[in-house]
């Protein structure tokens, strides 16, 4: 009989080993809490966050056109402000002179001279360069006189050109551009003239 209980207790002893302590319970009490709390709290995050939807892209998009109007409307407003001062400007531009050529002949005259003559033939010889005397001996012509007056068309100038001026040489100021006193940008005149030109007219 005492045998049997001491098997009987042995056996409860074993038994009570195999299984978990209170404060283990506990733990894994707590750690089961703990896990059901934190999925509670993902869930209500994702609620949150699920019911804050972005705002349409498309209400973004209308407003952005009021920005880049009132960015326009300063653009042109800062351009209407400024109004060029054109100055002109001026360059010197030589002239030269315009010319042509006169061409002139020779001069002659008729002129008394004194030559030598042949007595024979009444020859003529320039006393400077032929005194007769090769005549004489070529022809057998006799006598010669000295110093005989009488008339000779003589060239009296040689031909020559002549430069005629038609109109002298001068210096022009001539338009180059214009530019501006105020911001000292250039233009042409034809851009300038446009600008005047589509200007409106005050009533």
């Amino acid at each position: 009989m005492a045998d049997s209980e001491n098997a009987h207790n042995e056996q409860e002893a074993s038994s009570d080993n195999g299984k978990p302590t209170g404060n283990v319970r506990i733990a894994a009490i707590a750690i089961a809490v703990a896990v059901v709390v934190l999925a509670a709290g993902i869930g209500i995050g994702f609620a949150i966050h699920g019911s804050q939807q972005p705002e349409p892209i498309a209400a973004q998009e209308q407003q952005q056109p009021a920005d880049n109007q009132n960015t326009s409307d300063n653009s042109q407003a800062s351009q209407d402000v400024h109004k060029h001062d054109w100055v002109a400007e001026y360059e010197t531009v030589h002239h030269d002179a315009e010319t042509h050529v006169v061409h002139h002949d020779a001069v002659y005259e008729n002129q008394t001279v004194y030559s030598t003559m042949c007595n024979t033939c009444g020859k003529y010889f320039d006393p400077d360069t032929n005194d007769g005397t090769d005549h004489l001996r070529e022809t057998g012509h006799k006598g010669l006189t000295k110093q005989v007056p009488h008339k000779e068309t003589v060239k009296v100038k040689d031909a020559w050109d002549e430069p005629v001026t038609d109109k002298a040489a001068y210096d022009e100021s001539v338009l180059k551009d214009y530019k501006c006193s105020t911001c000292g940008v250039s233009a042409d005149p034809e851009t300038v003239q446009n600008e005047n030109v589509n200007q409106p007219t005050e009533a």
